[in-house]
């Protein structure tokens, strides 16, 4: 798109700016085909948005961009870089619309679903994507694990990516056939306004835990956060599914009114209920009652945990409010592969079964010790830290659950980034100390795991929780290659087992 082309386009917008021309600058020959925020990626055809980060102002590298070829610049105030440039008081609120604009709106051309709460979110995207796909509806994926555009999958930067990038992707999901999206929406990227140029058909609220008390400070702020997605980015005749067994939840349901589809395991009144009939380290048999289904059906889902059964009824209900039928649905939740890092279940050759778990709050940990604890015959084993840098309120609930729940703990590192491990590991033992579970504390990840599977017999379950899919342990030194499930997969070849 022409720079001339791109404010004529703005001035129609809401967007508070004005516009900086450097003496010698032929806009009308300036051609603009995207954007970065990261002036690493800086290169010819595509904008520069310096914006304020956490660790870094993009205004100081608003020149380097454009000695790699940066055409122009969104920023916050005038350079002295030769390029044009677009003046707006917050760039990382603006840079989404302005993207969005760059690439056509590509979010009014798909069905836009978001997916946020606490917990649960990355489950019920892939679920809701998997039941869209079976049902023969292209879509693609945003969210903690993966960005899937319709054509490649990549590993995901951020669990909501910033403005620009989150435009780039759906843009490039549109351009491969994508009909659909679903993306997972973080409180962070609401309250910093990363989707901005992004209205969605529908959304769905899985549950608001304590976690991120760092960022909002309190829990009434964290669900405003939330809040922000219902009261400013919907559109048209937009629907939300919201599970009702939670507290907020059912707050939530009552102000949204007739928009609010309700599911839930507690409340027989809801859109979408369901039961437990049966459940095993394979899974759960599950009874469904949906709209038009009254009667209820059968349900073999292949993954653990009743919060699991929560998701499944959130992408349910989801896929049903864009027409998918219930029964195409149930098939494809059948037929779900597992999560990367939720519940990800392997049984190990000799005996044994190892979970792996993203699990990296209070609630998280809970829940994912309290959907293993029935179906373990013999010794249920946690190996767990927790991330530094992150609100330190948690550490110690988080020991208290491994604790009750656990018959033996192994407290290692998460992610300690700039703290000390040890540091960390001793607010977690204040509540591992407070029950009579024998525990041992091993700071190096890989030796804590090897620790926890050379203990686990042949009916036993060993939990690994905090990290589930992440590629990168980030130390104090900057990050290290490290991969839970390579971890185990190493220790099987070094003691000649194999993961079935």
């Amino acid at each position: 798109m022409n720079f001339r082309k791109l404010v004529h386009i703005l001035d129609k917008s809401p967007l508070r700016k004005h516009v900086h021309i450097p003496e010698g600058c032929d806009i009308d020959s300036v051609e603009i085909e995207g954007m970065v925020c990261d002036s690493r990626k800086a290169a010819p055809g595509l904008m520069f948005a310096a914006a304020k980060g956490d660790h870094s102002d993009g205004y100081d590298f608003i020149e380097q961009a454009a000695a790699k070829g940066a055409p122009a610049v969104l920023c916050e105030r005038e350079s002295a870089a030769a390029v044009p440039q677009i003046i707006t008081p917050d760039v990382r609120s603006a840079m989404g619309c302005v993207c969005s604009l760059l690439h056509g709106e590509p979010s009014k051309k798909m069905t836009m679903i978001a997916v946020t709460g606490t917990n649960g979110k990355t489950t019920s995207s892939f679920m809701t994507q998997a039941i869209l796909g079976h049902a023969g509806i292209k879509t693609g994926l945003a969210g903690t694990v993966v960005y899937d555009d319709g054509s490649r999958i990549e590993e995901a930067e951020h669990t909501t990516p910033e403005g620009a990038d989150l435009q780039n992707l759906l843009a490039r999901m549109e351009a491969n056939g994508c009909k659909a999206c679903v993306m997972e929406v973080s409180s962070h990227s609401l309250v910093q306004g990363r989707i901005s140029g992004t209205a969605y058909d529908r959304a769905g609220f899985t549950n608001l835990t304590i976690d991120h008390l760092d960022f909002h400070g309190t829990m009434e702020d964290y669900f405003a956060a939330k809040k922000i997605l219902f009261d400013r980015y919907m559109r048209n005749n937009w629907q939300a599914a919201v599970n009702i067994d939670d507290e907020y939840g059912r707050r939530l349901a009552k102000e949204l009114g007739k928009r609010a589809i309700t599911y839930g395991m507690l409340d027989e009144s809801a859109d979408f209920s369901a039961s437990i009939k049966n459940f095993s380290l394979d899974g759960l048999e599950i009874e469904v009652k949906a709209p038009g289904n009254n009667g209820g059906r059968g349900l073999k889902l292949p993954l653990l945990g009743a919060y699991n059964v929560l998701n499944a009824l959130q992408a349910l209900s989801l896929a049903w409010s864009v027409g998918v039928s219930v029964h195409s649905a149930l098939e494809a939740l059948e037929k779900m592969p597992q999560v990367p890092g939720r519940l990800e279940r392997y049984k190990i050759d000799g005996g044994g079964t190892c979970v792996i778990d993203f699990a990296h709050s209070s609630d998280g940990l809970e829940k994912v010790l309290t959907a293993v604890r029935p179906i373990c015959k013999g010794r249920l084993i946690v190996v767990f830290g927790a991330g530094g840098d992150r609100d330190r309120t948690k550490r110690p609930i988080m020991g208290e659950i491994a604790s009750r729940l656990a018959d033996y703990v192994v407290v290692t590192s998460d992610n300690p980034r700039s703290e000390e491990p040890m540091a960390i590991i001793s607010e977690i033992l204040s509540g591992v100390q407070k029950h009579d579970a024998p525990y041992s504390v091993t700071p190096d990840r890989r030796e804590a795991i090897y620790e926890g599977l050379d203990m686990t017999g042949a009916d036993d379950v060993v939990v690994i929780a905090g990290r589930g899919p992440e590629t990168k342990q980030i130390l104090k030194d900057g990050p290290i290659h490290l991969v839970d499930k390579e971890v185990v997969e190493d220790w099987c070849r070094l003691r000649g087992r194999r993961l079935l």
